[in-house]
């Protein structure tokens, strides 16, 4: 990407690439690819709420930050906060002329805003809670507003605003891009309503339909059946030990990348497919990417290594990663599909034709839904997946991906136990990933064992911040190592598994 001298913005649309509606795993990788217009990038986060609290996205360098929902990570609330900081245009105008912005004072005043955006209704005054003598006057237009500093005593409700700003307000300090009318209007639902952009905009202006269609929610029915929601409302049926390679391009177009399931570390990288016939990229399935062993299938049973399968057959076995999707798809040999929970019946048996395999040939055995969520170590290696367990009893509140793992636990171990003995079930495996000098660097290998502790290094480019109520810096031991990477645990249900993180947030979840 070239270096811009300016950012230009549109009202309840965008900051130059920087679409509303867009995902958190397209925006950063967009923003970190950047390095040089974008040096310093915070992230922000709550590790004990992941799944409710607000992620934001700090570019401090360059004057604004972006506001992420939990549950969806996608962008809802572009701000700008400093006017000095780059060159940000609307319709081919400056919105602070260059040479002003030499001074180091932005001087948008209330006339040089209406001159940009027009007249509007009457704005809303809002009164700082530090007990100054300074207060906020908010003017809004269509999926943008204007924050003006007004003294408290020049506000008067039956006095125009306009004679006031123009007399009393200082430059304005702050604006805001969100989808919607009015400010006053939009801000209680500005997290939770359905965005009309894509996650991706690289799909931005193309037609919902075909292979490019986003997958918006997956539906998990057990016996092997998982359906992809898409967000043109299409349905598309995933049958594992069925579904084959030709069947997922027809669907999903071709993979963002492929890569041997038992592939080491010193073999050759994930093969990537051309450049007219996939988008490249540099990642591989976060189980691999991670430890470059298998995480999902590390030492549970040795025998089940395979799915079953011999030994040769193994080694034909090969992911289909699916980045901007947020799951990666296993293909192998056909396996036997996992039973059903007790009293459970295949609610999607005939609602889609299935396609039949073809002996000899590889079909999908193992699907692996990404939660992307921060403080994870495969953080945004995979865009979020959001999926639902339809073959689970959970009473009036289904298991989805917004459930904490112990909500639901025992409405496992239940359904399950017929199947398998419940202490299987109720404890999980901990999985301590390493980095460093601990352990044998050349192989990167997953240890399962009691501890509680884990560490990485993060990149230079990106600081995580991580608070509770109040935003906190997590403090860096000498080391440069973050102590917030906890580790996460691993527990098996029959044609399940799920890691989990120690607030209870399901990082991964894999249909086997």
């Amino acid at each position: 990407m070239a270096e811009p001298t300016s950012l230009p913005f549109r009202a309840a649309h965008s900051l130059g690439f920087m679409v509303l509606g867009a995902s958190l795993f397209d925006v950063l990788n967009k923003l970190r690819s950047d390095a040089r217009t974008f040096p310093k990038i915070d992230f922000t986060f709550s590790s004990e709420t992941p799944l409710k609290t607000t992620i934001i996205v700090s570019l401090p360098k360059n004057g604004f930050r972006l506001r992420f929902d939990a549950p969806d990570q996608r962008l809802r609330l572009i701000e700008i906060i400093d006017f000095t900081r780059m060159i940000f245009t609307f319709k081919s105008g400056e919105l602070v002329p260059a040479q002003v912005l030499s001074n180091g004072q932005s001087y948008l005043t209330y006339k040089k805003v209406y001159q940009l955006f027009g007249p509007t209704y009457p704005g809303e005054f809002i009164r700082l809670k530090d007990g100054s003598n300074m207060g906020l006057y908010v003017l809004s237009w269509p999926g943008l507003s204007v924050t003006f500093p007004v003294p408290v005593d020049a506000f008067n409700p039956q006095k125009d605003y306009a004679a006031m700003l123009t007399a009393s307000a200082s430059p304005a300090t702050a604006m805001a891009i969100y989808e919607g009318r009015f400010w006053p209007e939009v801000r209680k639902d500005l997290f939770t309503y359905n965005s009309t952009n894509p996650r991706a905009s690289s799909l931005i202006g193309r037609p919902k339909e075909g292979p490019t269609d986003e997958v918006e929610h997956v539906n998990v029915y057990g016996a092997g059946k998982v359906e992809l929601l898409r967000r043109s409302g299409s349905k598309t049926l995933i049958t594992l030990s069925e579904t084959t390679p030709q069947d997922l391009i027809t669907e999903l177009g071709p993979p963002d990348a492929m890569m041997p399931r038992s592939r080491l570390d010193d073999d050759p990288p994930p093969q990537k497919m051309p450049r007219n016939y996939a988008r490249s990229y540099g990642s591989t399935p976060s189980s691999y990417s991670s430890t470059n062993t298998d995480t999902y299938e590390t030492d549970f049973d040795e025998d089940e290594e395979t799915n079953g399968a011999e030994p040769s057959q193994a080694n034909e076995q090969q992911y289909y990663c699916y980045f901007e999707h947020g799951f990666d798809m296993l293909l192998g040999p056909p396996t036997d599909v996992s039973p059903l929970p007790k009293g459970t019946e295949d609610p999607s048996e005939t609602r889609h034709p299935t396609l039949t395999s073809i002996d000899g040939h590889l079909t999908v055995t193992q699907i692996i839904l990404h939660g992307n969520i921060p403080g994870s170590y495969p953080f945004n290696r995979h865009r979020r997946s959001r999926w639902s367990l339809n073959h689970i009893p959970s009473g009036e509140t289904p298991i989805s991906s917004e459930s904490l793992f112990p909500s639901f636990h025992q409405a496992l171990v239940k359904s399950f136990s017929h199947i398998w003995p419940a202490k299987d079930m109720l404890e999980g495996m901990v999985i301590v990933r390493s980095w460093g000098g601990d352990t044998d660097s050349s192989t990167g290998s997953t240890i399962l064992i009691n501890g509680d502790v884990g560490h990485m290094d993060l990149d230079e480019e990106l600081e995580l911040l991580n608070g509770n109520d109040d935003w906190e810096h997590e403090k860096r031991d000498d080391g440069g190592d973050e102590q917030w990477l906890r580790n996460t645990k691993l527990y098996k249900f029959p044609g399940l598994m799920f890691e989990v993180m120690h607030n209870g947030a399901v990082s991964a979840l894999t249909i086997c």
